[in-house]
């Protein structure tokens, strides 16, 4: 029971740990492409 709790937990971290990345990298894409589009 310990190891299935302990398992919920990390299952969670990594994935709000992942869920981060994708919308850090989603909103640098669009920072990029706003910059690309400025300089034209």
């Amino acid at each position: 029971m310990i190891y299935f709790i302990i398992g919920l937990i990390v299952g969670a971290n990594i994935s709000l740990f992942l869920y981060a990345l994708i919308l850090s990298g989603s909103r640098a894409d669009k920072i990029i492409e706003d910059k690309e589009v400025n300089r034209e």
